[in-house]
C-alpha cells in the first residue's frame, strides 16, 4: 500500500510569498499573530509564518536607530507587555523604557546622548558594526547613571519613595537595576544574541549552546552577580522554558557546571515568576467557549509538564518559598481544569450521549454530538495524565467512573433492543456507544460489547 503524498502547501506558499500584494500581505500577517494567540491555532499560524519571514524581514527595512532606540538594544529580548500589575523577575515591562531613558538623559553626562545621535546620523542603518560602536559609550554611561540613582536612592525610604514616583511606580523602578545590569554586559549580550535563533526556539543546537556558554564566561568576567542575566535573554527566546533542563545539563557536561550554578537561584525565581503572568493569558485563552476541551486539556497538560520540566533544571536552589509558590501555580492550572475540562464532565458527557437517541436529529447534528462526547472524554483521560500532580485524581476518576457506568447501562439497553428487533435501534448506534466505551475503558470491554451486539442481530 502506497503512503499519501507529503503536504508541500506550505513549500508552494513559500514559493509564491513574495507574488502578494503588499495590502493583502500585511493582512495576512495580522490575521497570523491574531490567531496564535489562539491555543489550537498557533501551531499552524507558527508554521505559515516561518515561511512568510523572508517577505517580512524585507518588508521591514533597517530603521534609523535613535539614542533611545539604541540604549534599549540590550536588553531588547527582555520587554515585555505584563498582564499583571507586578513584574515577572528577568523581564522589563516596556512603559519602563520612557522613565528610565528620561532619568538617564537628565543624569547623563554633557555630550553622551549628543554624540551618540552625531554618529547615528551619519552611519548607514544596515551597518551593524558602526552602530554597535556607537553604543558602546551610551550603554557604559547608562550603566553607570541608572546604578549611581539607584544607590542613592537606598539610602532612606523617603529617597527611594520619591525615585519611585519619579519612575512611575513600583515595576519601572524594580526594572531600573534589571536595565542598568543589562547596560553593564551590553558586549557579550549582544554577541550572544546574533548568535541565538529568533525566537521562538524550539531547541539549542552546537554553535547556539557555544554561544551561551561564551556569554555565560564573558560576563562572569565582568559581574558575575550579572550570570543568571544570560539565562534570562534565553528564557526569552525560548518556546518552551522546560528545554532549559536540558540546555543546563549539557553545559554541566561542558564544564560550566559553576556557572550554572551561579544562575540557578535567580534562574528558579524567574521561572516561577513568568509562569505565574502567564496564567492570565492561559486562562484567557482556554476560556474560549468554542475550544474543544481535550484542546484545553493538551494545553494545561504543556503548560504543567513545561514548569516542571523547567524547575527541575534549576533544582531546589530557591528553596522552601520558590516550591509553595510552584505548588500555587499548579494549582491554578488544577483550577482553571477543573472548571472548564472536569467539574461536571460526568453528567455533561452522558446528556450529549443520551442526545444521539434523539430521532429528529439529523446525520451531521449527531455525529457532531458523538465528537462533543468523544471530546470530552479524551479531554479527561488527558487530565488523568497530570492529576496526580496538581490533586484532581479523585475527581477525574469519579468523572470518568460515572461516564462509564452509564455507557455500561447504555449498552445493556442497546443489546436488549437489538435482541428484540426494536426498529428504533440500529448498528450505528451500537458502533457509537463501542467507540465511547473504547475511550472509557479500552479497547477489550468495548470488544465484548460489540460481539455481543453482532450476536444479538443475528439471533
Amino acid at each position: 500500500m502506497s503512503s499519501a503524498p507529503p503536504d508541500r502547501s506550505l513549500d508552494l506558499l513559500a514559493g509564491r510569498v513574495f507574488d502578494i500584494p503588499e495590502p493583502q500581505f500585511a493582512d495576512l500577517v495580522r490575521s497570523l499573530e491574531a490567531r496564535r494567540l489562539k491555543v489550537d491555532q498557533r501551531a499552524t499560524a507558527d508554521a505559515v509564518l516561518s515561511r512568510l519571514r523572508p517577505r517580512m524581514s524585507m518588508a521591514r527595512p533597517p530603521r534609523r536607530p535613535t539614542p533611545q532606540r539604541l540604549f534599549c538594544l540590550p536588553f531588547e529580548d527582555l520587554l515585555y507587555d505584563p498582564g499583571t500589575p507586578r513584574k515577572a523577575v528577568g523581564r522589563i515591562p516596556r512603559s519602563a523604557i520612557a522613565p528610565i531613558w528620561s532619568l538617564f538623559a537628565e543624569n547623563a553626562a554633557t555630550g553622551v546622548v549628543e554624540g551618540t545621535s552625531a554618529a547615528l546620523r551619519a552611519a548607514d542603518p544596515a551597518d551593524a558594526a558602526t552602530i554597535l560602536r556607537a553604543g558602546a559609550p551610551l550603554w557604559a554611561e547608562g550603566a553607570r547613571v541608572l546604578r549611581t540613582r539607584d544607590a542613592a536612592s537606598r539610602k532612606t525610604a523617603a529617597l527611594r519613595g520619591q525615585l519611585r514616583d519619579t519612575l512611575g511606580g513600583e515595576p519601572v523602578l524594580a526594572s531600573l537595576d534589571d536595565v542598568a545590569v543589562m547596560l553593564a554586559i551590553a558586549n557579550p549580550i549582544l554577541e550572544l544574541r546574533a548568535t541565538l535563533p529568533a525566537a521562538p526556539i524550539e531547541g539549542i543546537g552546537k554553535e547556539a549552546l557555544a554561544a551561551v556558554a561564551r556569554a555565560l564566561q564573558q560576563v562572569a568576567a565582568v559581574e558575575r552577580e550579572a550570570i543568571p542575566y544570560v539565562v534570562f535573554v534565553l528564557m526569552a527566546r525560548l518556546r518552551d522554558l522546560g528545554s532549559l533542563a536540558g540546555l543546563f545539563e549539557r553545559l554541566i557536561e561542558g564544564g560550566f557546571g559553576d556557572l550554572v550554578q551561579a544562575a540557578s537561584a535567580q534562574a528558579g525565581e524567574a521561572v516561577v515568576s513568568q509562569c505565574e503572568d502567564r496564567l492570565i493569558d492561559v486562562r484567557a485563552e482556554l476560556e474560549d467557549e468554542d475550544l474543544p476541551k481535550a484542546e484545553v486539556a493538551r494545553a494545561l497538560s504543556r503548560e504543567i509538564d513545561s514548569l516542571e520540566r523547567s524547575v527541575r533544571a534549576v533544582g531546589d536552589s530557591g528553596g522552601r518559598g520558590l516550591g509553595r509558590r510552584i505548588e500555587r501555580v499548579k494549582a491554578e492550572l488544577a483550577r482553571v481544569a477543573r472548571e472548564i475540562v472536569v467539574s461536571g464532565a460526568g453528567d455533561a458527557t452522558l446528556a450529549v450521549v443520551a442526545a444521539l437517541d434523539d430521532p429528529l436529529a439529523s446525520e451531521e447534528q449527531e455525529l457532531q454530538r458523538l465528537r462533543d462526547a468523544e471530546d470530552r472524554i479524551v479531554a479527561l483521560r488527558l487530565c488523568r495524565r497530570f492529576s496526580d500532580d496538581v490533586g484532581l485524581a479523585e475527581q477525574v476518576a469519579a468523572a470518568m467512573k460515572t461516564i462509564g457506568t452509564g455507557l455500561d447501562d447504555r449498552g445493556k439497553a442497546i443489546l436488549t433492543k437489538l435482541e428484540a428487533n426494536d426498529p428504533g435501534i440500529s448498528v450505528v448506534d451500537l458502533y457509537n456507544t463501542v467507540r465511547l466505551v473504547e475511550l472509557v475503558d479500552g479497547a477489550e470491554k468495548a470488544d465484548r460489547l460489540r460481539v455481543a451486539g453482532l450476536k444479538a442481530m443475528t439471533g
